[in-house]
């Protein structure tokens, strides 16, 4: 399994820092190519994360296949979450055949991206898959319920094994990946009214679950798994300005080191 961090968000990232995380055991750089604006930037940042060792994932719009260069080959998903925009299915399957029609076989492209691995949301994603060639692989983010351990499943189901195995019957015979997982430090709360706690995960904790993560996806026989993110952000009661494995003054923090080859067994 290839191991991947998110670590693009449409601006360069700098030489120093790619080499670094690939010191660190960073195979794959998920980047998020939607906000360049053109054909030039889109090829230099695919173009410092390569130069650097690192495999790039790309979330396209699905007018940037057309920017898509001829050679390597690399991977592709189209748009973030479109289960959380509100495209439907079949429109979505559409504009993904559109994409494997202009990419004509030079790159590897994965469908889905959705926003978490819920029956529903899985459901989506079969939906999805149906309508699409079986060449097209698909790929799923997995985030825990507010307050949950990586052992615990996911809405629809009674176990996190359940919840596999129907993640493997919708993705049938297609290589699959996890595109983004992650756990955060930002405060949880459980409970409610006078018996509400406001607690958080420790760094320690964070990586102890993000390297769990990376061996579960590993035998389970995903063909990459993205850790996300980079960087934590200003705030400090918003999960997504936590999930960083870098602190804001860019130090890094514990699980930043579970990408190390001995931490993924």
């Amino acid at each position: 399994m290839i191991t991947g961090l998110q670590a693009g968000f449409g601006d360069p990232i700098g030489a120093p820092l790619l080499t670094e995380l690939r010191a660190r055991g960073v195979q794959m750089v998920r980047l998020d190519m939607q906000p360049v604006t053109s054909p030039a930037a889109f090829a230099a940042l695919i173009d410092e994360a390569l130069v650097a060792g690192l495999r790039p994932l790309l979330i396209i719009r699905p007018d940037q296949a057309a920017w898509m260069p001829v050679g390597p080959a690399l991977d592709v998903e189209v748009l973030n979450e479109p289960d959380l925009a509100g495209w439907g299915a079949a429109d979505y399957a559409a504009t993904i055949t559109d994409v494997w029609r202009v990419l004509g076989g030079r790159h590897r492209l994965w469908a889905g991206g959705v926003s978490n691995c819920t029956s529903k949301t899985l459901v989506w994603l079969l939906q999805v898959l149906q309508r699409l060639p079986v060449d097209i692989g698909a790929s799923v983010h997995r985030y825990p319920k507010n307050g949950a351990t990586p052992s615990a499943p996911q809405e629809g189901f009674k176990t996190r094994t359940a919840e596999m195995d129907y993640l493997l019957r919708v993705v049938g015979g297609r290589p699959w990946g996890v595109s983004e997982v992650g756990y955060h430090t930002a405060e949880q709360r459980t409970g409610w009214w006078f018996w509400t706690r406001r607690w958080h995960w420790t760094d320690t904790q964070v990586a102890a679950f993000v390297a769990s993560e990376l061996t579960w996806w590993k035998h389970a026989g995903a063909a990459f798994c993205v850790v996300y993110q980079i960087n934590d952000d200003l705030g400090d009661t918003n999960p997504a300005d936590r999930f960083g494995i870098r602190r804001r003054d860019g130090s890094w923090k514990p699980v930043a080191d579970v990408f190390r080859e001995e931490c993924v067994r």
